[in-house]
């Protein structure tokens, strides 16, 4: 039995009503995933209790830093899929992604005909999952397509190594620019936000039409989980779906 309840939020941006969003927190210790050394029964209450404020149970995925998206559309039947995206055009089918850091962004439309999730971590969004995520969308709901970034980790706390930066180089010399030297020798300050926001753009989403709230999740423990901050954290969720 929860004493005190979690606090999840709601998202400012452009959405017709028909589209609902909720992000929750780390508040009571309220980690949702399953894969972090946490009692097992307690994530299951957590996950319960989420459940009781949305019109259907999650569609979890096991995520894995891959370019994989699950439209929902096309699933006779519920499973746990390795993917790090999914889609639907379906009301009440609730795309959820779990996140300490990566970021979480929300596709929809304005006349809200479809929904995605996307978890898109540094990896990810090198290779392609906001892209493969986009081709899922049928040219008739590509028009006017909106986006969300939510909380993750902000430039100023996420620094990397020669790696990352070369393989961001790699896939668009233009992402250079999303890049900092920071004051160890080799390393770099890394802007997801701006390299997500890049990708957006260039796969037809207007800029007009992307929320970028930049909370960062590592300066916000307090409310969000961070694998900066404690590699064997919690996750905290952010859902989307057609009411």
């Amino acid at each position: 039995m929860h004493l005190k309840q979690p606090q999840f939020l709601t998202i400012g941006w452009n959405a017709p009503r028909n589209i609902k969003t909720l992000i929750t927190t780390a508040t009571i210790d309220f980690n949702l995933a399953m894969h972090v050394n946490d009692d097992p029964n307690k994530v299951k209450s957590n996950r319960e209790f989420l459940e009781s404020k949305l019109p259907n149970s999650p569609m979890w995925l096991n995520q894995t830093h891959s370019i994989d998206v699950i439209n929902w559309d096309n699933e006779k039947s519920y499973q746990i899929f390795d993917a790090d995206a999914s889609i639907t055009t379906k009301a009440k089918t609730v795309c959820v992604v779990m996140t300490a850091d990566c970021l979480p962004i929300l596709l929809s439309n304005k006349n809200g005909d479809f929904v995605a999730a996307i978890h898109a971590g540094w990896r990810g969004l090198n290779n392609g999952i906001i892209q493969q995520t986009i081709a899922q969308i049928s040219d008739k709901h590509k028009q006017d397509i909106i986006a969300f970034i939510g909380p993750a980790i902000n430039q100023e706390c996420f620094e990397i190594g020669s790696e990352v930066f070369d393989a961001f180089i790699a896939s668009n010399p233009n992402n250079k620019s999303f890049f900092i030297p920071s004051q160890n020798q080799g390393k770099h300050l890394a802007d997801l936000r701006g390299i997500a926001e890049l990708i957006l753009i260039n796969s037809g989403v207007k800029a007009t039409n992307i929320t970028n709230n930049k909370i960062c999740t590592k300066c916000n423990t307090n409310w969000f989980y961070s694998y900066r901050d404690n590699s064997n954290t919690g996750r905290f969720a952010t859902l989307i779906w057609i009411e």
